[in-house]
């Protein structure tokens, strides 16, 4: 009986997040013992003898393994083949789940959600990333356990931890995919003299183009040079066109059931965060205390505004803390080995 990994083999080129997700996690399971077996990432837009090299790829699987499967849950032929061939092989499945389309996507039809998420009852375990995707999950009628990861991990040899001095006008780092609906709400910012803010912008996008004052695009950087070259007193985790979380608007509602990669890149760079109440990081950053909340973003003057420098080095002491076990991989392993207990 074997140990697996199943994920795509990527290229050190993704931007922020962008790829930089499957490759560490494939990077964990390798230390932790797991073979990785790799499926190509355009699954949707595959050439044919691509699906056929991923269908010999995974039937190489020793029969009864225990595979890890990077899953985005969506409606891909690879995603099918790979379940169908590891419930021939009466493997343990389970899932890590980097994405879940049923969330997210407003254009599945009911059944094809139903559909995909049922396939995870196939599995014997989930890793899913917080306590509200599982219980999304198991409201939509998935029945396997699930453990949880709480953050994303973000591998680097080395976090930003420089000596911090405070410049009087505290600056906002905001990274990321800035296309108009991840990032459009940074068009609508009103941020006036008086509120002491500077918001810095970094990433590739339409929503660079028309930035109002006091709001300055900073350029981009891969995943793998943010570290050390973001600038900011803090992070925001924010999504969506609305300087309010729009319920009708399910990029924004998303951020309620996923952990940001943009999360973890703030704290590598010693960055206290700015999170929505609502999200599912809002929790982890109130137990951590790691950074404030807010419910919307004509709140952050004056929430932002209240925190003392002893109160925001103390953030900053939090978060250096969960950046150093977020930089080794610490919470992937933490529950990987839960599950490998589980199995025992």
């Amino acid at each position: 009986m074997g140990k697996y990994i199943i994920g795509p083999n990527m290229g050190k080129d993704g931007l922020f997040a962008g790829n930089k997700f499957p490759r560490d996690i494939i990077t964990i399971c390798q230390q932790l013992g797991y073979r990785p077996v790799y499926v190509h990432e355009g699954y949707s837009r595959k050439r044919p003898w691509e699906y056929l090299v991923d269908y010999v790829h995974v039937q190489s699987l020793e029969k009864g393994s225990d595979v890890i499967f990077i899953d985005q849950v969506s409606s891909r032929k690879s995603r099918a083949m790979v379940y169908s061939v590891l419930n021939k092989k009466h493997c343990n499945i389970i899932p890590l789940l980097e994405d879940v389309d049923p969330i997210r996507n407003d254009e599945m039809s009911g059944e094809r959600k139903k559909l995909e998420i049922q396939q995870l009852n196939t599995a014997k375990y989930l890793i899913v990333q917080n306590s509200k995707m599982s219980d999304y999950l198991h409201t939509h009628g998935v029945k396997t356990p699930s453990v949880e990861l709480t953050a994303l991990d973000f591998l680097v040899p080395k976090i930003a931890d420089k000596k911090y001095e405070h410049q009087g006008k505290w600056t906002i780092c905001y990274g990321g995919n800035l296309s108009m609906v991840q990032s459009g709400f940074l068009n609508t910012l009103q941020i006036k003299d008086d509120d002491n803010l500077q918001f810095y912008v970094y990433g590739r996008g339409a929503a660079a183009d028309n930035l109002p004052e006091h709001v300055i695009f900073k350029g981009s950087f891969s995943a793998e040079d943010c570290v050390g070259n973001l600038e900011g007193d803090w992070g925001l985790v924010w999504n969506g066109c609305s300087q309010n979380m729009d319920l009708n608007d399910s990029h924004s509602v998303y951020y309620n059931y996923v952990c940001p990669h943009k999360f973890s890149m703030y704290a590598l760079c010693g960055m206290p965060v700015i999170v929505y109440s609502g999200g599912a990081m809002a929790g982890f950053v109130k137990r951590k205390k790691c950074g404030i909340t807010i419910d919307s973003m004509d709140q952050l003057p004056t929430k932002i505004n209240a925190i003392s420098e002893k109160e925001y080095m103390e953030y900053r002491h939090n978060i250096l803390k969960v950046a150093k076990k977020m930089a080794v991989g610490g919470y992937t392993e933490a529950a990987i080995k839960e599950v490998e207990q589980r199995l025992q």
